[in-house]
């Protein structure tokens, strides 16, 4: 119990904390600009998401080939895979941001922006390609130092990363007038802060690389499912974002965008508690440990359940402070309004559906996993946007929400099934 704590609460502060960035970003930009600011920062999120989720998957698939590793007393092989998987993150970084780049116009056409909300966007934009190698280094370092047992470490850069981008928000879009590109350049800069915080940490952990085409093929199958995880939702603000504008404008976007902060920090609490375990998940699995795994995702699903619960009654009771914090219109607050009880009783769902999700790609059942985390993005948002969206317009989209979470839960438990009755049957095995 006291190795689960320490992997716990440090981690669920650290990854609390990092889902706070777009929040405080809003925050900030509602004040200043209003209902457009929102919409334009939420428009650009699917496309700094994409990043940070590249290096979150590729700092949670190192982890989880490092404890593999260790595991079978490959100790060489561990270390080695530390800085391949940073060199990597820089590369990707380099590639996707100049695409990016060169394509935004169209890219923001399509996302969803409109005249009002354009300028804006652009703004953002450019700034966050500018530091795109940071975006990927700030999400990798963290859970690489949670894997080599710095865990205080990790939350610690998170910290620093949350306090440098709140000071430098207040300076770059008050103080100097920066507006979207000044909120852009301060959750940059605040990447730079955690990343050094890792480095300084981290860099005498880099000892060799190893680009073999196992260790490469071994990366890009590990990280696949957690990067889709963890970008999934971001598609979903995409597809949403798309409706929220069609039917409701820059004020809809902007309810949505308060409302998909609340999604986006109840599953950040859920992912944490099923992700900080992720390595004594791995390392149990690799030993057979079977029976240790089950008491241990129990226990993870009651903490997360209960967690989540308490943010719900505090969203609750702070539902109408949160409008004024984020200097919704009357229009934008009356669709914010009409949303939230989805979204909580939603996020209830998302307590148990993350730490399966997490518990499935630690305990390397790729194909559940997968199934799991496509089938939200790509299967369950747009045929339930559709039906509830087309029939009831703006409320169909709140409502298509917690549809889709209920849905999606209950797969998750019919594969959380599937997965143990093939533990079941290797324990008889052996």
């Amino acid at each position: 119990m006291k190795k689960f704590a320490s992997y716990l609460i440090p981690s669920l502060i650290a990854t609390v904390l990092m889902s706070m960035y777009a929040m405080i970003d809003g925050i900030f930009i509602g004040q200043k600009i209003g209902d457009a600011g929102l919409a334009a920062i939420n428009i650009v999120w699917p496309i700094t998401a994409l990043l940070q989720s590249i290096g979150s998957a590729l700092g949670l698939a190192g982890g989880v080939i490092i404890q593999k590793k260790l595991a079978q007393e490959e100790v060489r092989q561990a270390s080695q895979i530390k800085l391949t998987v940073v060199i990597i993150g820089v590369v990707l970084a380099i590639i996707f941001g100049l695409i990016f780049y060169f394509l935004r116009v169209p890219l923001l056409h399509a996302l969803g922006t409109t005249d009002a909300s354009f300028s804006y966007a652009m703004a953002y934009l450019k700034m966050i390609l500018t530091g795109a190698i940071f975006q990927i280094l700030g999400m990798m370092l963290i859970p690489l130092l949670k894997n080599s047992g710095k865990v205080k470490l990790a939350a610690l850069a998170s910290l620093t990363s949350m306090t440098t981008n709140l000071i430098l928000d207040y300076v770059m879009i008050y103080v100097l007038d920066m507006e979207l590109m000044g909120a852009a350049l301060a959750s940059v800069l605040a990447q730079v802060a955690s990343a050094m915080v890792c480095i300084f940490a981290y860099f005498k952990e880099f000892k060799g690389v190893s680009f073999t085409k196992e260790n490469l093929l071994d990366i890009f199958k590990t990280s696949l499912a957690p990067f889709i995880l963890a970008y999934s939702y971001s598609i979903v603000i995409l597809i949403t974002n798309i409706a929220c504008t069609h039917y409701g404008g820059d004020e809809a976007v902007a309810a949505y965008t308060l409302l998909s902060y609340i999604a986006y920090i109840l599953m950040a609490v859920s992912c944490a508690v099923g992700d900080s375990i992720q390595p004594l998940f791995s390392f149990q699995q690799a030993k057979h440990e079977y029976n240790k795994n089950r008491r241990m995702l129990k226990l993870c699903m009651i903490i997360s359940f209960s967690a989540i619960l308490i943010f719900d009654i505090l969203l609750i009771i702070l539902k109408r402070q949160l409008g004024y914090l984020y200097n919704l219109s009357d229009i934008a607050y009356s669709y914010y309004v009409a949303g939230l009880y989805y979204y909580l009783a939603g996020g209830i769902m998302i307590s148990i559906l993350k730490v399966i999700s997490s518990y499935l790609y630690a305990i390397d059942s790729k194909l559940f996993a997968n199934i799991l985390v496509l089938l939200e993005p790509f299967v369950v948002v747009p045929i339930v946007l559709a039906i509830f969206g087309v029939s009831l317009e703006l409320t169909g989209i709140w409502i298509s929400y917690l549809v889709g979470q209920a849905i999606l839960l209950g797969v998750a438990c019919l594969l959380l099934y599937l997965q143990e009755k093939k533990h079941f049957k290797k324990q008889l095995v052996i």
